[in-house]
């Protein structure tokens, strides 16, 4: 995500130099964060449903004298506008392998920040369904994807007219990324 909008600088007008990133599902916000200090020219929106994250994110914004605007919302309903990127780390894990999670995971992380229904995918479709009204035309989609979902991922996003598809692996040779577009 930085490397793609340090490099979308060079196209816009120098009447406006910021590219408008969203995080969906922020969570405690360190996305948004990093994203918002390693890189000058974005202007950062975090959204997420849990009223509790969003305390622990605004924390982490102020501890790490970040510029994030917060938005309490579930998914879209109170997301005004396009962003030239969407970057999201939604809950994707079947709700039936919770169960085998490390415990560190399941008995610290919300249940909301999981469980991503019985395939997991259910908050991909959600957010592809909404991208669309969302996303610019030359923007992009940045997805996490548990390390099984690099076919069906793609493919929901297919279906919402996106063709310039990436998966991306992550250091342990794992599918993790998953980058779209409409070029």
């Amino acid at each position: 995500a930085v490397k793609y909008i340090h490099s979308r600088k060079k196209d816009l007008p120098e009447s406006d130099k910021k590219i408008k990133v969203l995080d969906m599902c922020t969570g405690s916000g360190c996305i948004a964060i990093a994203v918002d200090k390693l890189c000058g020219n974005a202007e950062v929106t975090a959204v997420d449903i849990s009223y509790k994250a969003l305390e622990v994110a605004k924390e982490n914004n102020s501890s790490n004298y970040a510029d994030v605007k917060f938005i309490l919302s579930n998914l879209f309903e109170e997301v005004q506008g396009k962003y030239d990127v969407i970057l999201s780390n939604p809950p994707y894990i079947r709700t039936g392998e919770i169960g085998t999670l490390m415990d560190e995971v399941k008995e610290h992380e919300p249940l909301l920040a999981l469980d991503g229904d019985d395939d997991g995918l259910k908050f991909y479709r959600l957010i592809a369904r909404e991208l669309n009204d969302h996303l610019k035309i030359d923007g992009r989609i940045m997805f996490e994807i548990g390390y099984d979902q690099g076919k069906s991922v793609p493919e929901i996003l297919k279906k919402y007219g996106f063709n310039d598809i990436k998966v991306m692996k992550d250091l342990a040779g794992n599918d993790r990324v998953v980058i779209a577009g409409k070029e």
